[in-house]
């Protein structure tokens, strides 16, 4: 489970022989979802290949993508809200996936059990809050052009892979005005 242990790397062997066998491999097609806006999140996810967003739905069918995640990374539910809770967002696939995943009642349990789930959230709730705070800044600081140019510089591969209309939501303007963008930045 080389892939679980890129993704934590702070889980000990022992921690990563008892979660093994809890997970699952499992193929979805581009636009599957994985999780419902309103549904309860069951489910750990370790991406292998293919892109995967989580975005919000308005009632009016509007969609709002809160984040992109990418090989190599967990998706997991970190709060008690987020497990008891119906969730608040979506997760769906960009691209065709490849997850491994697996229940998050039993993941959890033996993290627990092992006395790691603490650091486990910790770490992905600062990544989180990082993530969010950048964000925020962003949207709020700085121009369409310059919120897409950062976020070219600090995720050139997501650039290239997230659709437009996809991106365009991420970064809070329409699919049109991004396609003007890029294609006056690439007369440059």
């Amino acid at each position: 489970m080389q892939l679980l242990q890129s993704a934590c790397p702070f889980l000990s062997a022992e921690t990563l022989a008892l979660l093994k066998p809890l997970f699952r491999l499992k193929h979805y097609k581009r636009g599957e979802a994985l999780l419902r806006q309103n549904e309860h999140w069951q489910q750990v996810y370790l991406l292998e290949t293919g892109l995967i967003r989580l975005y919000f739905l308005r009632p009016d069918g509007k969609e709002f993508n809160k984040n992109f995640y990418r090989e190599g990374q967990l998706i997991c539910p970190l709060t008690a809200n987020m497990q008891q809770q119906a969730s608040l967002f979506g997760i769906s696939c960009i691209e065709p996936c490849r997850l491994w995943q697996c229940s998050a009642e039993q993941f959890i349990s033996i993290l627990r059990t092992q006395q790691t789930w603490t650091q486990l959230q910790s770490h992905f709730l600062s990544q989180l809050v990082d993530h969010k705070l950048q964000r925020e800044h962003d949207l709020l600081s700085l121009a369409a052009k310059e919120r897409y140019q950062a976020f070219c510089e600090r995720e050139p591969e997501l650039a290239e892979r997230v659709p437009l209309v996809q991106l365009a939501s991420y970064l809070g303007m329409t699919d049109v005005s991004l396609s003007r963008l890029r294609t006056s930045l690439n007369k440059l």
